[in-house]
């Protein structure tokens, strides 16, 4: 039977207002924003700098720390696409588009990868203790692990939507990710922003004639883009 997700009273930043999922208060994204201040703040300043009159893709939200700072920022017309595949992360990150009133959120409970379907995932550690914002895919059944849907960036975002940054937070699964982004990533050429990948030759084999290029790294994210577009980091 699903448990109600239990949620702390909001914590409040220069952004916006959120909800801290109860048992995850000494997570780090947690801590700050429940002592005022903003989680990764230069990662989203960045991301409010460089997102043009295009949408956003933000994936691994958790409680929704990124987003009120990141509506804020979007042109008229744009939207943040935000993912969490964490039932109870999910959960908590709508209470925090609710709290803020943000309209130009689509927030999803769905793993992004290379296909569509189910994966595993682990969201609890062995005493039944939510891990949130460290729960990842996993290859194996065992305990805190159960499926959770998953699907592509290319049959989620329609083709006629630009997309300015893809930023992914996934535990690792970034590569699968990607692969599921490759006509979405052809098409609109975005900044990419990826936690766990910082292997350059991998995103130019991938992407094959595309030229992109490391451009630096902001607190623990690397950040990649084609020749013509210009970064500020």
């Amino acid at each position: 039977m699903a448990t109600k997700t239990q949620t702390k009273p909001h914590a409040e930043n220069e952004y916006g207002r959120y909800f801290v999922p109860a048992g995850l208060e000494d997570r780090p994204a947690s801590k700050a924003v429940l002592a005022g201040n903003v989680y990764e703040a230069d990662t989203i300043k960045f991301m409010r700098a460089h997102a043009g009159d295009g949408d956003i893709i933000h994936a691994g939200t958790f409680f929704g720390d990124f987003l009120p700072g990141l509506s804020s920022a979007m042109a008229k017309g744009a939207k943040v696409w935000a993912f969490e595949p964490n039932p109870d992360s999910y959960a908590a990150a709508k209470k925090t588009v609710s709290l803020n009133k943000l309209k130009n959120i689509d927030l999803q409970n769905v793993a992004l990868s290379n296909v569509a379907g189910n994966l595993l995932f682990k969201s609890r550690d062995g005493d039944g203790n939510s891990i949130g914002g460290i729960s990842h895919i996993v290859d194996e059944p065992g305990e805190g692990v159960h499926e959770v849907s998953a699907d592509l960036l290319d049959y989620i975002v329609p083709r006629d939507r630009h997309v300015s940054i893809l930023q992914l937070d996934v535990e690792d699964h970034e590569k699968h990710a990607l692969r599921g982004a490759f006509h979405l990533i052809q098409r609109c050429r975005p900044i990419l922003i990826l936690e766990y990948l910082s292997n350059e030759r991998w995103l130019q084999r991938t992407f094959r004639g595309m030229g992109y290029e490391q451009r630096g790294k902001i607190h623990s994210n690397w950040v990649y883009a084609t020749p013509d577009t210009e970064t500020v980091i």
